[in-house]
C-alpha cells in the first residue's frame, strides 16, 4: 500500500502517493507524448503505462518517452518497488499487475483470443491502492481498461479519459465515458494538471472521518444531505450505513472544493444535477458475468438441478434477482438454468426478474450488450453459444434474452415478488444499516416458496434470520428456507430517524432511538394483524404500493410478464366491478362500498366485500386509495350492492367485447402472414449468423494484431524520425569537414561516399553498389585495393601518405567498419589533403638538411621521428648504412643502452639517462662531450639534447663536431707542458 507524505517511517518517503495506469492502444504514442510534455518533473506521482504490444517486436517506448519527460522511464520487471516520479512500461508478450506496491508480471496468454492488459492492471491496481488509485485511458480501438476503469471508481479512485475528439481512435475513450463513471474528460495535455490537484487533494482525505456533529442550527448536515437526495430522487439513504455515505460524501466534496459539509448540503438543495450525481455515485455498480466463480459453481451444481425437478413441464421456475446493476448476473444464472436444464433433459419455462433502483442501470441491462472485455469473465463455449458478437460489443443470444424481465423497483419501498424459488442478492446488504437489513431479509423470505433458495454476497449474512434458513453451502452463502406456511408482508420502514453521529455523545441516543423505532413498529405490525382486513394500497394508475395484513387469499401472480396492477392480481369477478370504482373513486373523491362480490378460490365460491377509501398525500399532493376486502360468511346467489352496473355500461361492455374480437381476428391473420415470412427470414438469418460468426472472429483477430502492429509502427516511425535527423547531422557533418570518405561492404561493393571523395576516386552517385575494384584512382596508390583487403582480413588499419596526380599530398586511411556488436561488416576509407603540412615537413626538412650538425627529432618514447641529412650521412659512414640502429622508427633510447664492459667512459649510460629525464619532465636539457674515433682519425662531438615545447612533447637531440677546438685545446696544453 503506498504511503503518502507525513508518514512516520522515512523509508517509506521515497513511495509514491498515489499511482496512476495509464491505458494506452492506437494512436497511443502522440498522446502519451503530450501527456508527458505537461507532467512536472517531481510531481510525486508513479506512472504506469499499459499498451496493446506486438510480443514479436522490441518495444522502443522507453527511449521514445524518455525525450519527453525529465523523470526515470525504465522497463517494469518483476518485483519492482512502485516509486514516485518514475514511469514504468509493459514489457511485450507480459501482461502487469500489483500486489502491495510491487508490480507483478506474468506471461500472456497465447491462447486467448482477445487480450485485455489494462483491464488486467487496472482492477488490480483498484484492490491494491484503493482510492490511491488513478485511472488515464487515453487513444485505442476497443473497450480495453473501460472495466478496470469502474473497478477504479468503485474502489474510490479517481478516472480521466482523453477526449475523442482530440484521439487518433476514440473507441476506447468513448467504452470509457459509456459507463458514466469517468471523473474527467480532457485533452491529453491536460489530464496531468487534473491528476495532481487530485492527488494533493487525497493527502487530505488520508485523515480519519470527520465527526459529525450538528451545524450552528441543531440539524445534522448528514440529514441534509440525505433529505436533499430524497427531495430529487425519491430514494432514501438514511438507513446506508454512515461510513458507506461519508466516503461518498467525501470524494463529491473534495471534487466541488468544498470542506464543510454544511457548505456541502447548502450546494445540494441549489444544485439539483449535483444531488444526482451524489446519487449515482451511491449506488455501486460493480459487477460482472459469474462474480465468484466457485460461489456460481455451487449454485449450479447444488441448487439448481433440484429446483429444475421439482417442476412440471407446465410450472414456471421464478427467479428474482435484485439488485442486478447492469445485468451481468441476471444473465449468469439465466445460463446456468440454461445448462442445467441441457444436463438434466428437462424443460421448464423460467422467468428472471431482474430489480434495481437505477433506471440509467436497467436500460443498460435491457439492451444486453456489453464490451468485449467480458470475455475474461465468460468461458469461451459459453461466449459463442450465448453470445453474439456486434462490432466492439458482445450481445446475449435471444434465448437467454427472453427468460430475464428487467424492472426498476425499490427494495426499501416497493412490494417484492411472490412465490420466487431463488432470490439472488449479492454485495447489496453490506451497504445498509441492522434494521434495514433485517427487514429485506424478511421481505426476501415472504418473497420466497416454501423451500425456496437464497443466494447472498461472499460478506454477508442472515443475522436473525439464521434460524429460518438451512445453509446448502456456508462458502457460497446460499440458505434454503425452511418456513412452512404464509407469512405477513413486513411493514415498510418508518419514517427516517436522524442519522446518528459518529463520536461516543451520540450512540447511546441512536441506538436507544432505533430500539424504540423497532418496538413501535412490531406494535403497529401487531395491531395491523389483529384487527386490519387484508388492505391495498393503490395509487392512481392503480398499481399496488403496500398490502396491509394477509391478502394472499386474493391476490394471485399471473404468468407472463410481472406486474403490480391491482386489476390484474385481484380474480377477475373483483377486478371488474374495482376498476369501475375505482376510476369513479378517483373522479369523484368519494368513498365507495361494494358487497357480496362473487369470488372463486380453491375450496369453491365464496364472498367478500371491497370498500375504496380515497386521499390525497398532503405532503406531495398524490392521490391515493386504500381497498379493504373482508370475507362475507355466506356465499351469495347474486351480487348485491349500492353501486349497480347498468345497462349502458352492460352494452358498453359488450361492445368493447366485439371490437376485441374483430380487432383479435386482423391481429391474427396479420400474425400467420408474419409468421411464413419470419420462416423464410429465419432460415436466411441462420446462415448470415454463421458467416457473421466467422467473421467476427477473424475480424476480433486481425484486430488484435493490428493495434499491436500500429503500435510498433508509431515507435518505428518516431525512431526512424530520430534516424532521419541523425542521417541528416552525419551527411552535413561529413561534407562540411571536406573529409572524403568511402563505406564499403564486405563485397567490396561501395554503400556510401561523400563529396569529398570524387576528387581522388573516379565515382559519381550512380556508382552506389558497384564494385571499387572498377573504379580507376587518381591517386599514386599501387597497393590501394590489396591494402584494402588486407584491413578487412586482418582488421587493421592501415594510413598511407600518396600523391594526388595534381601534385597534391593526401593521408589515405583504411580502417575495419564495426557494427554495434563488434563485428566487420566492411571497410571505410577517408582521404585528408595533407598537402600544406606535407610542404611545411619538407620545408622544415630542408632547412634541418642545410645544417652542418647531426640532428634527431624524438617523440615523447624516444623514438625517431626525423633525422637530417648530416645525421644520416654520419651514420653511414659509421657502420649503418641502412640506418638500422639511428634512422626514423629507431628508439634512441634502446640505441644508447648497452652492457657497463662497452661503456668503459659512461658517456653511453649519461645519454640514456639524460634523455629519459627531459622526456619524463625532470630536465630541460642535457650536454655532454664525449669522443668518437674512427680508424682514419680522431673525433671530438658535443651532444646537445632539449625538450620540445608541444603538446605532443618530445627531445630535439644534435651533435656537433667539436674536434678542431678539442685538437687545439689539446696542443695548447701540450705546448704549455713543453714550456713548463
Amino acid at each position: 500500500m503506498t504511503i503518502p507524505d507525513g508518514a512516520a517511517d522515512p523509508a517509506d518517503r521515497d513511495r509514491a502517493c498515489c499511482i496512476v495506469g495509464i491505458g494506452a492502444s492506437a494512436g497511443g504514442l502522440e498522446a502519451l507524448q503530450r501527456f508527458f510534455d505537461h507532467v512536472p518533473p517531481a510531481s510525486d506521482l508513479s506512472f504506469v503505462v499499459i499498451q496493446h504490444l506486438s510480443p514479436a517486436h522490441k518495444s522502443l517506448m522507453v527511449d521514445l518517452l524518455a525525450k519527453h519527460t525529465t523523470m526515470n522511464v525504465v522497463q517494469a520487471e518483476h518485483g519492482m518497488e512502485v516509486e514516485r516520479n518514475t514511469v514504468y512500461l509493459l514489457p511485450p508478450a507480459k501482461t502487469l499487475s500489483i500486489e502491495e506496491g510491487h508490480l507483478q508480471l506474468a506471461m500472456k496468454e497465447s491462447a486467448s483470443g482477445i487480450s485485455l492488459p489494462i483491464d488486467i492492471f487496472f482492477t488490480a491496481l483498484a484492490q491494491d491502492q484503493g482510492s490511491f488509485a488513478m485511472g488515464v485511458i487515453l487513444s485505442g480501438t476497443g473497450s480495453d481498461g473501460t472495466r478496470g476503469m469502474m473497478a477504479i471508481k468503485a474502489a474510490g479512485g479517481f478516472t480521466a479519459v482523453q477526449e475523442p475528439d482530440s484521439a487518433q481512435f476514440d473507441g476506447m475513450p468513448r467504452s470509457a465515458i459509456a459507463t458514466g463513471k469517468v471523473d474527467a474528460v480532457l485533452r491529453a495535455e491536460d489530464i496531468p494538471a487534473k491528476l495532481l490537484e487530485h492527488s494533493k487533494r487525497t493527502l487530505i482525505r488520508t485523515r480519519p472521518l470527520p465527526v459529525l456533529r450538528g451545524s450552528a442550527t441543531g440539524i445534522d448536515p448528514l440529514a441534509q444531505i440525505v433529505a436533499a437526495i430524497r427531495a430529487v430522487t425519491g430514494v432514501d439513504f438514511s438507513h446506508y450505513k454512515v461510513a458507506t455515505l461519508l466516503r461518498r460524501i467525501e470524494r463529491r466534496m473534495h471534487t466541488a472544493a468544498l470542506d464543510s459539509m454544511e457548505d456541502y448540503a447548502a450546494l445540494l438543495r441549489r444544485n439539483s444535477a449535483e444531488a444526482v450525481t451524489l446519487y449515482k455515485e451511491m449506488l455501486i455498480g460493480v459487477t460482472r458475468f459469474f462474480r465468484d466463480d466457485g460461489a456460481f459453481k455451487a449454485l449450479a451444481e447444488r441448487v439448481l438441478p433440484g429446483v429444475i425437478g421439482q417442476r412440471a413441464s407446465n410450472d414456471m421456475i421464478r427467479v428474482w434477482v435484485c439488485g442486478c446493476a447492469t445485468g451481468e448476473e441476471a444473465y449468469s444464472i439465466a445460463i446456468l438454468l440454461l445448462e442445467a436444464m441441457e444436463r438434466t433433459g428437462r424443460h421448464v419455462d423460467v422467468k428472471i426478474f431482474a430489480s434495481d433502483i437505477d433506471q440509467d442501470s436497467i436500460e443498460v441491462a435491457g439492451l444486453g450488450e456489453y464490451p468485449l472485455s467480458i470475455a475474461e469473465d465468460v468461458a469461451p463455449d459459453r461466449l459463442s453459444r450465448y453470445f453474439t458478437q456486434r462490432g466492439d460489443r458482445y450481445v446475449v443470444s435471444r434465448d437467454v434474452r427472453r427468460m430475464v424481465v428487467f424492472a426498476v423497483h425499490n427494495i426499501m419501498r416497493d412490494p417484492p415478488f411472490t412465490k420466487i424459488d431463488l432470490i439472488s442478492c449479492r454485495n447489496l446488504l453490506i451497504y445498509m444499516d441492522t434494521p434495514l437489513q433485517r427487514k429485506v431479509l424478511g421481505l426476501f423470505q415472504y418473497a420466497l416458496r416454501q423451500g425456496g433458495h437464497l443466494f447472498l454476497g461472499t460478506s454477508e449474512s442472515l443475522g436473525d434470520l439464521s434460524s429460518e434458513f438451512h445453509t446448502v453451502d456456508s462458502r457460497a452463502k446460499i440458505f434454503q428456507s425452511l418456513r412452512v406456511g404464509s407469512l405477513r408482508l413486513p411493514r415498510p420502514m418508518s419514517a427516517p430517524l436522524p442519522l446518528a453521529v459518529t463520536g461516543h455523545s451520540g450512540t447511546a441516543p441512536a441506538a436507544a432511538a432505533l430500539e424504540q423505532s423497532a418496538a413501535i413498529d412490531e406494535a403497529i405490525a401487531t395491531l395491523i394483524n389483529i384487527y386490519v382486513p387484508p388492505t391495498l394500497l393503490v395509487n392512481e394508475q392503480m398499481a399496488i404500493l403496500h398490502v396491509f395484513g394477509d391478502a394472499s387469499s386474493y391476490l394471485r401472480m399471473p404468468s407472463g410478464e410481472a406486474t403490480l396492477n391491482a386489476l390484474k392480481l385481484l380474480p377477475s369477478s373483483v377486478g371488474l366491478v374495482a376498476g369501475t370504482a375505482l376510476t369513479r373513486c378517483f373522479r369523484m373523491g368519494e368513498e365507495f362500498a361494494l358487497s357480496n362480490i362473487p369470488v372463486k378460490d380453491r375450496e369453491g365460491m365464496t364472498a367478500a366485500s371491497l370498500r375504496i377509501r380515497p386521499f390525497t398525500s398532503r405532503k406531495t399532493g398524490s392521490r391515493y386509495a386504500l381497498m379493504l376486502l373482508e370475507p362475507v360468511s355466506a356465499p351469495p346467489e347474486r351480487m348485491d350492492s349500492d353501486f349497480d352496473l347498468n345497462e349502458d355500461a352492460a352494452e358498453r361492455i359488450r361492445g368493447l367485447e366485439q371490437e376485441l374480437m374483430s380487432r383479435g381476428e386482423n391481429l391474427q391473420a396479420t400474425i400467420e402472414e408474419l409468421e411464413t415470412a419470419n420462416e423464410e427470414l429465419q432460415a436466411t438469418n441462420e446462415e448470415l449468423l454463421a458467416s457473421n460468426e466467422e467473421l467476427q472472429s477473424t475480424n476480433e483477430e486481425l484486430q488484435s494484431v493490428n493495434e499491436e502492429l500500429y503500435s510498433v509502427n508509431s515507435e518505428y516511425q518516431a525512431k526512424v524520425e530520430e534516424l532521419t535527423e541523425i542521417t541528416n547531422d552525419l551527411d552535413n557533418l561529413l561534407r562540411s569537414t571536406a573529409i572524403g570518405t568511402v563505406f564499403l561492404d564486405g563485397d567490396l561493393v561501395i554503400r556510401r561516399f561523400t563529396p569529398a571523395a570524387t576528387g581522388f576516386i573516379n565515382i559519381i552517385p550512380r556508382d552506389i553498389g558497384r564494385s571499387i575494384t572498377h573504379l580507376s584512382t587518381n591517386i599514386d596508390y599501387p597497393d590501394f585495393l590489396a591494402d584494402i583487403r588486407t584491413v578487412f582480413r586482418e582488421h587493421t588499419p592501415i594510413e598511407r601518405h600518396v600523391r594526388v596526380r595534381d601534385g597534391r599530398w593526401i593521408q589515405t586511411r583504411i580502417l575495419p567498419y564495426l557494427t554495434d556488436r563488434g563485428l566487420v561488416a566492411g571497410v571505410v576509407i577517408t582521404f585528408v589533403d595533407v598537402t600544406v603540412t606535407k610542404e611545411a615537413g619538407e620545408r622544415l626538412q630542408s632547412v634541418i638538411d642545410s645544417l652542418p650538425e647531426h640532428i634527431a627529432v624524438l617523440d615523447r618514447d624516444g623514438v625517431i621521428t626525423m633525422t637530417n641529412a648530416a645525421w644520416d650521412r654520419f651514420a653511414r659512414q659509421n657502420g649503418a648504412p641502412e640506418l638500422e640502429r639511428c634512422g626514423v622508427g629507431t628508439n634512441y633510447l634502446n640505441v644508447c643502452a648497452c652492457e657497463p664492459e662497452e661503456d668503459e667512459d659512461g658517456v653511453r649510460r649519461a645519454v640514456r639517462e639524460g634523455l629519459a629525464a627531459i622526456l619524463a619532465g625532470r630536465s630541460e636539457q642535457f650536454v655532454v662531450e664525449y669522443p668518437c674515433h674512427s680508424a682514419e682519425e680522431r673525433r671530438w662531438f658535443l651532444m646537445y639534447a632539449a625538450r620540445l615545447d608541444s603538446p605532443v612533447g618530445g627531445v630535439v637531440v644534435s651533435h656537433i663536431n667539436i674536434t678542431r677546438r678539442k685538437m687545439m685545446e689539446l696542443k695548447l696544453a701540450d705546448g704549455m707542458e713543453a714550456a713548463q
